[in-house]
């Protein structure tokens, strides 16, 4: 009888281990708005503390080579939810709410798209800037629920989204004020419209606005309510949760108990809160016995505004330099990617599609090029080199290739996109080179001294520019 008590108490625990292999592995991409390489203080910053943004890099790896694949929002999203670069999807600009404005066009495959084929649950909790009009919004492009402003917080209400009937008014306004301010943006300038109604966003649930202005004060801790709700609702079945910051985008707001708790600036108490948000997120994970089998991904769209910090990296948000669109990146599964790792090896937002199409065993779609590769086995460590060897970059706002970085190499034709922050001598509007092993900074051009290596990334950077256009012309 015991034997047989053994025999039965091995085959539940085998059955429970095969139950637990099967599980589709959660997926949560934390994206923050121009954050830049120096903001966390697991990236070295002395202006904040992020104890808990700190721990996912000591109990999974920091990626110090991770870009993004534009500089500015946009663009840089539609490439993360995509896998292909946004000259290749048709959003090379930021998109702004105006009328008839377009967006990711809907014939592109998201991540939560993606995700589908294998009945995730999916949710987008803030910001989605890319497209205004519903069939760019959120719940035409494969999430089942979202809770966020569509664009960027410094922006207006835009014409042509619907309206909640149960609509919250903030700051004295009625529906016929906010009526009023919708024909501004119809009947007066563009300089007009965003004179009157600037950083006054609506919120969404859905498609319809349910709340306007927005409250910004507490849209932090309601993000996060938020998504801690679909994590213990979905605890029981897949899901896909792309959580995606308003801040430290400005104008830059901090809830009440994080207003000063850096003691350095109000952009470094955002982030602040965005740090107590992700452990927040973590512990749901830990709470609903999920933190085994979630893969979680921070990282932000670009590089930093004027209050935010690129060190050592030269340049920022706009820019094709580094501290444009090299980015602090974690990545975190328990179990599943070893802990404590750092790796200078070269990342790109544009590789978590396929990667997230590997964790969920979902073949890649075979009707388009993608721009990322699958980098699974480089996080779990089978490999110490990460497939991806080179990184383009084009110009913020712009269809122009600006560089290429291959292996340490980087050729740049730009470098500065905006105008007030171009230095004032010619060294900017030089043809660049640079050893970024030896110069993370950008500081040293080296052309001069390497002209067959600078014409073979030129000539490299040009074949890929051509082929993608051929690509965009096929479709």
């Amino acid at each position: 009888m015991r034997k047989l008590l053994s025999i039965v108490s091995f085959f539940v625990l085998l059955s429970s281990v095969f139950k637990i292999e099967a599980q589709q592995k959660n997926i949560i991409i934390i994206f923050t708005d121009d954050q830049g390489y120096e903001d966390l203080s697991c990236f070295g910053s002395n202006k904040l503390k992020t104890p808990n943004i700190d721990k996912m890099a000591e109990e999974g790896i920091k990626l110090t080579s991770f870009y993004v694949a534009s500089s500015v929002c946009s663009p840089s999203r539609a490439a993360l939810l995509t896998g292909r670069l946004p000259k290749r999807v048709g959003v090379p600009g930021v998109l702004f709410p105006r009328k008839n404005e377009k967006g990711l066009p809907t014939d592109e495959i998201t991540i939560a798209e993606l995700l589908k084929e294998k009945n995730y649950a999916t949710a987008l909790v803030g910001k989605w800037h890319l497209g205004h009009d519903k069939q760019y919004l959120p719940l035409n492009q494969g999430f089942d629920s979202y809770f966020g402003i569509p664009y960027s917080n410094n922006m207006s209400i835009a014409s042509g989204i619907d309206i909640s009937p149960n609509i919250v008014l903030n700051d004295g306004y009625t529906l016929a004020k906010m009526h009023e301010d919708l024909n501004i943006l119809e009947t007066k300038s563009a300089k007009e419209a965003r004179d009157r109604l600037k950083n006054k966003p609506p919120l969404m649930r859905g498609n319809e606005i349910v709340e306007y202005p927005t409250n910004q004060g507490t849209l932090t801790e309601r993000y996060t309510k938020e998504a801690v709700s679909f994590i213990e609702k979905n605890k029981k079945k897949p899901f896909f949760l792309y959580f995606a910051h308003a801040f430290p985008h400005v104008p830059i707001y901090a809830g009440e108990k994080f207003k000063g708790s850096s003691g350095t600036s109000p952009f470094y108490d955002a982030v602040q809160e965005i740090d107590w948000s992700v452990g927040e997120v973590m512990k749901a994970l830990k709470d609903n016995g999920l933190d085994k089998n979630t893969l979680v991904v921070f990282t932000s769209d670009n590089g930093p505004n004027s209050h935010g910090s690129a060190k050592p990296l030269k340049g920022r948000k706009f820019d094709t330099y580094e501290g444009g669109q090299r980015v602090p990146a974690i990545i975190w599964a328990p179990n599943d990617i070893p802990s404590g790792q750092v790796s200078d090896e070269i990342v790109s937002a544009l590789d978590i599609f396929p990667t997230i199409a590997s964790y969920a065993n979902i073949a890649m779609p075979k009707d388009r090029v993608f721009d990322g590769h699958n980098v699974s086995d480089f996080l779990k460590g089978k490999t110490k080199k990460s497939p991806r060897k080179e990184m383009y970059f084009y110009g913020s706002n712009s269809t122009k290739i600006d560089g290429v970085r291959i292996q340490d190499w980087k050729y740049l034709i730009n470098g500065y996109r905006k105008a007030s922050w171009r230095k004032a001598n010619l060294e900017e509007d030089k043809i660049k080179l640079f050893n970024l092993k030896e110069d993370i900074s950008e500081s040293k051009n080296v052309i001069d001294d390497n002209p067959n290596k600078a014409k073979a990334l030129l000539n490299r950077m040009m074949s890929f520019d051509a082929d993608l256009e051929k690509d965009i012309a096929k479709h």
